[in-house]
C-alpha cells in the first residue's frame, strides 16, 4: 500500500497553521534561541486540547490553529506520514504515574502504542525516559528535558529528528578577516547553477538544497533589524515562492545588503545562474522553558493550578506543572573532501591563436554576522526547525 506524504496528510491550511505556531512563538520571545522546533510542540498542543474542556480548550485549539475534530486527527497523521520521509523521524508518547486514572476514549485517540508507565522512582524512570529520547532522535539528544525530582503524574512528549546531505557539497576557506566571526568557526563555500538565491530591499533569503525533500533556508538582514523581524520575513519567504526577486535580476546600482556581483571573463559561456553562498558552519544547542512562553502557546491556563481543565483527560484534575524543549542543530560540510595544486612549467612554443572570452556574471552572498535560518519539509513546506545564529558553537 502507497504510503500517506506529508502534503496529504495535512492539508494547506494544517500545514500554515504549524508554521505559524512557530513564528508566533519565536518571535514572541525576549530573544529568539538558537535551535527550536514549534513543530515538536504543535501536535503535543492537540494531544492536550483533546482532554481538555471549556476555556482550556480554547485557548489550546486557538494556538494550534485546529479546531477538536482536527486536533483528534493531526497527531496520527503526522506520525503516519512522517514514514514516508526518510530524512525525517517523529514519535510521541505518553507514560502515566500509578495514581492517574486515564479516560479511556483520551487513551483510544493517541498513537497507538504511545502509553507507557512512570513509577514516581527517578533513579528508575529517568533512564528509561532518556533511551526513549535518545532512540527516537537517532542518538542527538540523550536525555529527556523534565525534572524528575518535582511530582509528575502523566508526561506527554514528542520526539524530532531531520538529517540530509546537501546536493551541491560545500568546500572550506579560510575564516572570515572581519566581523563578529573573524578568525572564528570553519566558514563554507559553494556555487550555486540554479536561482537559489533571493533578495529584497533589506533581506537576502538563501535556500540550501538537500536530498530527501529537505531544504535548509538562511536569512540575513540590516544589521539594525531585530532578529524576531529577520525570523518572521524567512517564514514569509519560504512560504511564498514570489517572495523578492531572484538575485540574478540585480544591477550594481541596488545591491542588498550581504550581496555582491562580480563579473568575470571565461573561455567557456554562462548557461544559468551563478550563485557562490559564503557560509559558516555551525553547532547549536538550546534548552528551553515553554512556561515562560505560555501566552504564545496556548499554556495560560492549562498550566494555571487552578484553573486547568482537562476533564476528558484523567479522572484526577490535572495542570501543565513543566514544559521544556531541547534541541540541537549542525550545519557543516558533509563527506571527504581533498584539493590538489598540480603545475607543469612549460615554455612558448609559438603565439598560440587568440581565444575567444565570454563575459560571466556571478552573485555572492555572504553570511558573515548572525542570521536567521530554518529547516523545511520541501514538498509540504512544513517548517521543521528554526532559530538565530548569533555563535558559532563548537
Amino acid at each position: 500500500m502507497e504510503q500517506t506524504t506529508l502534503q496529504d496528510a495535512l492539508n494547506a491550511d494544517e500545514i500554515a497553521a504549524a508554521n505559524e505556531l512557530t513564528r508566533s512563538w519565536l518571535t514572541g520571545r525576549a530573544e529568539v534561541p538558537a535551535v527550536a522546533s514549534g513543530l515538536g510542540i504543535w501536535p503535543l498542543l492537540a494531544v492536550l486540547a483533546t482532554g481538555a474542556v471549556e476555556a482550556t480548550l480554547d485557548e489550546l485549539l486557538e494556538a494550534a490553529g485546529l479546531d477538536i475534530g482536527q486536533a483528534a486527527d493531526v497527531p496520527a497523521a503526522l506520525l503516519d506520514a512522517v514514514k514516508s520521509a526518510p530524512a525525517l523521524n517523529l514519535a510521541l508518547a505518553a507514560w502515566a504515574g500509578p495514581r492517574v486514572t486515564l479516560d479511556p476514549d483520551w487513551i483510544g485517540g493517541l498513537p497507538v502504542d504511545a502509553i507507557g508507565a512512570l513509577t514516581g522512582d527517578a533513579a528508575v524512570d529517568k533512564p528509561a525516559l532518556d533511551a526513549w529520547a535518545s532512540r527516537n532522535t537517532g542518538g542527538l539528544i540523550e536525555r529527556m528535558p523534565v525534572n524528575l525530582e518535582e511530582p509528575i503524574e502523566l508526561l506527554l512528549a514528542s520526539a524530532l529528528s531531520v538529517r540530509t546531505t546537501w546536493r551541491t557539497p560545500f568546500d572550506e576557506r579560510a575564516p572570515f578577516r572581519s566581523g563578529p566571526w573573524k578568525d572564528a568557526g570553519t566558514v563554507l563555500t559553494a556555487c550555486y547553477r540554479e536561482a537559489v538565491l533571493r533578495v529584497s530591499a533589506d533581506t537576502a533569503v538563501l535556500t540550501v538544497p538537500g536530498g530527501d525533500d529537505i531544504d535548509v533556508l538562511l536569512a540575513l538582514g540590516l544589521e539594525t533589524t531585530p532578529p524576531r523581524d529577520v525570523l518572521s520575513t524567512l517564514i514569509d519567504a519560504a512560504a511564498d515562492p514570489a517572495w523578492g526577486r531572484p538575485a540574478t535580476e540585480l544591477t550594481a546600482e541596488a545591491q542588498p545588503i550581504g550581496v555582491t556581483l562580480l563579473e568575470y571573463p571565461s573561455p567557456q559561456p554562462q548557461t544559468g545562474p551563478e550563485i557562490n553562498a559564503i557560509v559558516p558552519a555551525f553547532k547549536l544547542d538550546s534548552d528551553l522553558d515553554l512556561l515562560e512562553d505560555a501566552a504564545s502557546l496556548g499554556l495560560e491556563l492549562a498550566s494555571d493550578d487552578e484553573f486547568a481543565q482537562f476533564d476528558r483527560l484523567a479522572a484526577q484534575r490535572l495542570y501543565v506543572s513543566q514544559a521544556k524543549q531541547t534541541c540541537t542543530a549542525v550545519f557543516s560540510a558533509t563527506g571527504f573532501e581533498a584539493a590538489a595544486v598540480t603545475a607543469f612549467g612549460m615554455d612558448w612554443m609559438g603565439a598560440a591563436p587568440p581565444q575567444e572570452m565570454h563575459r560571466h556574471r556571478a552573485v555572492v552572498v555572504t553570511f558573515d554576522r548572525p542570521f536567521a535560518y530554518l529547516a523545511r519539509h520541501r514538498p509540504s513546506g512544513l517548517i521543521l526547525i528554526a532559530g538565530w545564529v548569533s555563535e558559532l558553537g563548537a
